[in-house]
């Protein structure tokens, strides 16, 4: 899968996705994702789960985050974040706008997971 702008690409030569073609999401990174929209669209109803998925490798691009805890989140910590993420992502330019910020960044030194 690859993310341009708005749009998603499966690419057969290369099953990692990537963000701009240059950022790839390992496969197990994919298959969190994949669990993270499920459980989206199953507490939200939401019929957006590629949107969704765009908006998660866009954040994995620009700003890691520990996908794993994220999908084994409670239900209100999850939906705060996945909420904070679809507010924070830009799906025309694959970028994040502003300051994202999560409890769930591997870059946050001493982060403790909730």
């Amino acid at each position: 899968m690859v993310v341009h702008g708005d749009f998603v690409k499966h690419t057969e030569a290369n099953s990692s996705a990537t963000i701009g073609g240059d950022q790839p999401l390992s496969k197990r990174e994919q298959a969190t994702v994949s669990a993270i929209c499920s459980r989206v669209v199953r507490v939200l109803g939401l019929q957006d789960r590629d949107g969704l998925q765009r908006d998660l490798a866009i954040v994995q691009a620009n700003c890691p985050i520990d996908l794993e805890a994220l999908a084994a989140a409670s239900e209100l910590v999850f939906m705060e974040e996945l909420l904070s993420i679809v507010d924070a992502t830009d799906r025309t330019t694959g970028s994040l706008k502003g300051n994202f910020n999560s409890r769930f960044m591997l870059d946050a030194p001493g982060l403790k997971l909730v």
